[in-house]
């Protein structure tokens, strides 16, 4: 089964296991800041970035 989490509150708990795990794998694999670099870490982070919102856009049509 799917889990869909909506952030309607940022300090709502508990969250979704998936939620930790995204969490997780984003600060360790992502964690740089695409809008303000050039390197190899943020331009990972800024396709990542582009894919979700692509996945969003998708999923609500």
């Amino acid at each position: 089964m799917k889990e869909f989490y909506f952030d309607n509150a940022a300090t709502s708990s508990p969250k979704p296991e998936s939620v930790y795990e995204a969490v997780e794998l984003a600060i360790k694999k992502y964690n740089a800041n695409p809008g303000r670099a050039g390197h190899k870490k943020a331009i990972e982070a800024g396709r990542k970035i582009f894919e979700v919102r692509e996945k969003i856009a998708k999923f609500f049509n």
